[in-house]
């Protein structure tokens, strides 16, 4: 296990509560049948950490027991064959449909008893057959446990004795955001700003896909400078789309605080042009009315009179909000400049 999954899965919290309530569900009698996303990360540090957690619920009273289900058609069959002991099987009279659910269900000295049963590989038509014995098996009085791992696309109903719970209803975007601040915090080269972009990126760039995030903020820089080459499941104009959101949520902010500075240090002078008539019948009657581009007309014969690092910044700044208003994207070096301005 790994040190980016184990804060994952035991600090953050919609991860934590999806394999905690997990286990709690299962110390308490009921089976679970747990909805996996295309993109859950670190499954199999997952799997660890679940069966940690179970262990400690259970105290010696169950063990977790893995099965790979591909190859599993008719549960009932296959739960009489692997947990039952020879003797128990000759027990067995099939009267019935139901026989062999409720042979299982009706003994006190089988193996499943003792036993939580991971099932892991199911297709959704295999699924759906667990789901159905697992049911059937607890309305009998079943004293064994199961937990049924399936996908976000397999649907069964709330029957009793079996809880469902989804990943992508109990991990939140925020969770995703929070672990990539947690991420880039820790893993990120630069300062706090530079590490925030990184996050905010990771976060717009991969959404679900925490684990593909966490690649990309340990990639630092080499991410931030060409993030296509991280984002090879994704088109160039969805990759751009995201540097975008990221530049807007960010740096857009930024500009508006330099322009209400800059007019602010600058007001005397600029209140000598007011009322400013421009092009097109505008009209600005207050120095806070004018934005980028009007400041550099209103401004230009008497930009001697200005700090000379102003005026460039005035400029620049200009061209990046301009840029960000016509969904262009700014490169890493202006991200840069802006950031630490």
């Amino acid at each position: 296990m790994n040190l980016t999954s184990e804060i994952w899965w035991k600090q953050i919290t919609g991860a934590r509560n999806f394999l905690q309530k997990t286990a709690d569900t299962l110390a308490s009698g009921k089976s679970v049948v747990i909805h996996l996303a295309d993109v859950t990360p670190w499954l199999e540090d997952m799997h660890e950490i679940l069966t940690e957690f179970l262990n400690k619920k259970f105290g010696g009273r169950k063990v977790v027991r893995e099965i790979d289900s591909s190859f599993v058609d008719e549960p009932a069959m296959f739960v009489f064959e692997n947990f039952c002991s020879e003797d128990v099987k000759y027990e067995l009279i099939p009267i019935d449909e139901n026989a062999y659910v409720k042979f299982l269900a009706g003994r006190d000295d089988i193996i499943l008893n003792d036993v939580c049963l991971l099932i892991r590989g199911a297709s959704n038509a295999q699924a759906a057959n667990w789901y159905d014995f697992i049911a059937d098996y607890h309305k009998f009085g079943g004293k064994g446990l199961f937990l049924l791992e399936t996908d976000k696309t397999c649907e069964l109903g709330g029957r009793a004795g079996v809880e469902n719970f989804s990943f992508e209803t109990e991990v939140s975007e925020y969770d995703c955001y929070a672990f990539n601040i947690f991420l880039a915090a820790q893993f990120g080269t630069g300062d706090k700003f530079t590490k925030r972009y990184l996050a905010e990126l990771a976060s717009n760039a991969t959404g679900f896909d925490v684990e593909r995030g966490a690649e990309c903020i340990k990639c630092g820089n080499d991410f931030l400078n060409a993030p296509e080459n991280f984002l090879t499941n994704k088109s160039r104009e969805e990759v751009k789309r995201a540097v975008w959101v990221t530049q807007l949520k960010l740096i857009f902010p930024l500009l508006e605080i330099f322009r209400r500075d800059f007019v602010k240090k600058y007001e005397l002078l600029l209140e000598g042009f007011m009322p400013c008539h421009l092009g097109g019948g505008k009209i600005i009657h207050t120095p806070d009315e004018a934005e980028f581009g009007e400041l550099l007309t209103i401004l230009n014969d008497e930009k001697w009179r200005l700090n000379p690092d102003d005026w460039e910044t005035l400029k620049n700044y200009r061209e990046a909000r301009n840029k960000l208003a016509h969904l262009d994207t700014l490169t890493t070096a202006q991200v840069q400049t802006i950031l630490h301005c």
